[in-house]
């Protein structure tokens, strides 16, 4: 813990290295290099280090459907270029010759973003060029801020299967504003038309009740401990979401035995019919089965802050070390079962003094990430993606604790809940429809299976 503490608070560079991977929809296949192809990638590595800019394989990259539709295939093609990913309007771009600063302006042009350019071996982006641009539909719009909005719902395969398209929030310590993000975030998911369900999962504390002033009749030890049905339990809430609360008690989500999480998932699948997202607020800490919660998601959002960059970072690496545990062992157990070899967690910089400062502490955990986790490992990897950030509103946060009403519903043009809406985009887009093209790694058979086998 001691070099990971030192490799945190050491770096400070603006490098997004989290862009050029986000969740990955099949598993990770290492390409073959001829002895050209490994001239080009060393190439590109020493370009990138040089330029002091991102390296992106296109190959294994998770390239967004929403950046391709910026830019003409015939002008990718013909300048060897490809688009990656737009993040807060900038569109992350693989080139053969990032240092021509002409064709990054002309690709600004052309695609009305901000070009952030990445160094990627010539030979790839021809290949990966051919496979990107084989089937374009352009019956699909692009979710993306600078591309037009579709206006048709859509659900992606998970939400296909549950119903809800599931998104757990964890953090390594409480104080850090992970119960608030959640509220939020429910609140921003709901205005877009979505039927959302948010379950306070931190058995023991009522935490979101108590942020809410919501005490309903029936809470989840009603259902984990006596006879309630999980619908019994389903508060509607004045804030356009619907909510299972949790209790007060020294009964926490990792003392659940075998049968209760059983429970759990048979009659969590069956509600999960009639909603459009599920957000899980869970305990703090990285207890085993916190972490089975967090994994088994559609989306695993961890909450961190300046402060505790450093038990943010613990709390990703730990995830990883479960992560990787859990797909080699679903490998065995399931038949037929791929395993996605890069866990992808949504990062949240909670507190921030602006919004520069989330996205250097962001890359400054992807480094240190690369450095002491990814240079060791095998199979496997951990690519965290960049949520956003969050400004800290001593203010604000004070007269929501006091009305106990959401941030988002009190003051909606603040910047906490501008900053909230936007990462909600990273769902559904803005004009509150759902875009189908978006292709999430888990389903509800594997977040059954990580719950109810004894691994």
């Amino acid at each position: 813990m001691k070099e990971n503490a030192g490799s945190v608070l050491e770096q400070g560079g603006l490098q997004a290295s989290g862009l050029r991977q986000g969740f990955v929809e099949e598993p990770a296949t290492i390409p073959t290099f001829s002895a050209t192809g490994d001239t080009d990638r060393k190439d590109a590595q020493a370009t990138a280090r040089r330029l002091n800019i991102p390296y992106v394989d296109p190959l294994s990259a998770n390239i967004e459907p929403g950046a391709l539709a910026l830019l003409d295939p015939d002008v990718a093609k013909r300048r060897e270029v490809l688009p990656i990913r737009v993040v807060d309007n900038v569109l992350l771009v693989a080139m053969a010759m990032p240092e021509e600063r002409i064709a990054v302006k002309s690709l600004e042009l052309l695609t009305g973003c901000k070009v952030r350019p990445a160094a990627a071996p010539k030979s790839a982006i021809v290949e990966a060029l051919q496979v990107a641009y084989k089937k374009p539909d352009p019956d699909k719009a692009s979710s993306s801020p600078c591309a037009k909005k579709t206006k048709t719902v859509g659900k992606t395969d998970s939400q296909a299967e549950t119903g809800a398209f599931s998104i757990s929030v964890i953090s390594n310590k409480g104080g850090v504003g992970k119960t608030h993000f959640s509220i939020n975030m429910a609140c921003a998911l709901a205005d877009t038309g979505a039927k959302v369900l948010l379950i306070d999962a931190d058995l023991g504390s009522a935490d979101i009740s108590n942020k809410l002033g919501i005490f309903p009749e029936h809470h989840l030890m009603d259902f984990l401990e006596k006879d309630k049905e999980m619908q019994d339990l389903v508060f509607p809430s004045e804030f356009g979401f619907d909510l299972i609360c949790g209790t007060y008690g020294e009964f926490k989500l990792a003392n659940l035995y075998y049968a209760q999480k059983v429970k759990f998932i048979k009659h969590f699948q069956k509600i999960a019919e009639h909603y459009d997202f599920a957000v899980f607020d869970l305990g703090a800490g990285i207890a085993r089965t916190v972490l089975d919660f967090a994994l088994g998601a559609d989306a695993t959002v961890i909450v961190t802050t300046p402060q505790d960059l450093i038990s943010g970072y613990a709390c990703a690496k730990a995830g990883f070390c479960r992560y990787k545990e859990l797909e080699e062992k679903l490998e065995g157990k399931l038949d037929g079962y791929d395993p996605t070899f890069t866990f992808s967690p949504l990062m949240v910089i909670n507190q921030t003094k602006d919004l520069e400062q989330g996205v250097k502490l962001y890359d400054s955990i992807c480094k240190t990430a690369d450095k002491n986790i990814n240079a060791d490992e095998g199979r496997f990897l951990i690519k965290p993606e960049y949520l956003g950030a969050i400004p800290y509103d001593k203010e604000t946060l004070r007269k929501v604790e006091q009305t106990r009403k959401p941030v988002f519903r009190n003051f909606p043009y603040v910047k906490v809940s501008q900053c909230i809406r936007h990462m909600s985009k990273r769902f559904c887009d803005s004009d509150g429809t759902y875009d189908p093209r978006v292709k999430y790694r888990h389903t509800f058979r594997r977040f059954r299976a990580i719950l109810t086998q004894k691994m």
